[in-house]
């Protein structure tokens, strides 16, 4: 069945920085505020210490201290205090590093993977088109799609599996336009849904928390609540930080019209200091919604399948996705890349990640 798993979920704020809210909001304020960087833990009841994205780690620094990686610290200064890096807050919770087991990625932005090397212990899911903008290049051309190489760890590729390679699962009209997605870890608990634009792909993930309430880990299909349940884009001066902008404001209509169908729902963007600090995962869920799903229920459908995880992928063998193929939430597995990222202590005229 799906979602029928309950998945402990902590909201981790792993670094922030300022920005002017008008660039991300369209009409927002001139005022700066603040963008924290998400790490989701999800303890999982059988596969243990799961992480969504890392936030920020120290590695940020000397990854860009040479040039023209420099530009990136410039456009978004970060600031990470000891309390909420990520060590110490999982010590809080009692897991260390190595308890990790594996790292879900939304995308390869710095604010969203500067922590991978710090777990030795964990392999990678990502989705092919992200994988494809990013792994292999260096300099200007990985720099403007927000990405730095010397954030992953040498054995990157050979601890990464493709999301495009789990069981496809349908999750019905109710759940419309993401009316599919990917089983994650093949038991129903977690399910990929791309959610393109930001990036070429974009991994967010659906689960149910401990007190049965559903949640959409959305990362950057928008910068703030106010986003999604307005319509409002970013400042148009942001654009260029975009992969697609035609596929991030079809995500963005998306979860309005899914957030209308599921009033249950809740939407975690990567970098919503509002949502952080108003979402409870223990508060129960509203009657109605103690089974969410499709409705009526309905045991997983896998329209098809491919061959799980493999613990290593070979970059060679990854054929272009010419002209962009189509995923189970719409849009596109593969586009350009974006440029800037990584939200910045001070004001700066960047968007968050």
């Amino acid at each position: 069945m799906l979602l029928t798993k309950r998945i402990e979920l902590h909201l981790l704020r792993v670094g922030r920085c300022r920005h002017p809210e008008w660039v991300t909001l369209s009409g927002g304020r001139w005022a700066a505020i603040d963008f924290p960087a998400l790490a989701a833990l999800l303890l999982h009841p059988t596969a243990g210490p799961i992480l969504y994205d890392t936030g920020y780690a120290e590695r940020f620094w000397p990854a860009t201290t040479p040039f023209p990686e420099r530009i990136y610290r410039w456009i978004t200064p970060v600031h990470l205090p000891e309390e909420e890096r990520l060590a110490t807050q999982l010590g809080r919770l009692g897991i260390a590093l190595g308890d990790v087991r594996k790292v879900l990625i939304s995308h390869l932005h710095a604010d969203h993977v500067a922590g991978l090397r710090d777990l030795p212990g964990a392999g990678f899911l990502a989705l092919r088109g992200d994988v494809l903008a990013c792994l292999g290049r260096t300099g200007w051309q990985a720099l403007r799609r927000g990405f730095l190489p010397a954030l992953l760890p040498p054995d990157f590729p050979a601890r990464l599996a493709l999301v495009d390679e789990r069981p496809v699962v349908d999750l019905g009209p109710s759940w419309a336009p993401f009316e599919s997605g990917y089983d994650l870890l093949g038991d129903g608990s977690l399910v990929g849904i791309p959610l393109p634009g930001h990036s070429p792909a974009q991994l967010g993930v659906l689960l149910r928390t401990t007190d049965g309430r559903p949640v959409l880990l959305a990362a950057d299909s928008c910068w703030s609540a106010r986003a999604w349940r307005e319509g409002r884009m970013p400042s148009i001066v942001a654009r260029p930080l975009f992969a697609d902008w035609g596929d991030y404001r079809r995500t963005l209509a998306g979860l309005r019209q899914l957030a209308d169908r599921q009033p249950e729902l809740a939407i975690i963007p990567s970098h919503c200091a509002e949502t952080l600090a108003s979402f409870d995962p223990h508060r129960p869920a509203p009657p109605e919604a103690a089974s969410p799903g499709p409705s009526p229920p309905s045991p997983l459908s896998h329209t098809h399948s491919h061959p799980p995880g493999r613990g290593g992928i070979d970059l060679a063998s990854i054929e272009p996705l010419g002209g962009g193929t189509p995923l189970p939430g719409g849009g596109s597995a593969c586009g350009r890349g974006d440029g800037g990222e990584g939200p910045g202590e001070a004001a700066s005229p960047g968007g968050p990640g």
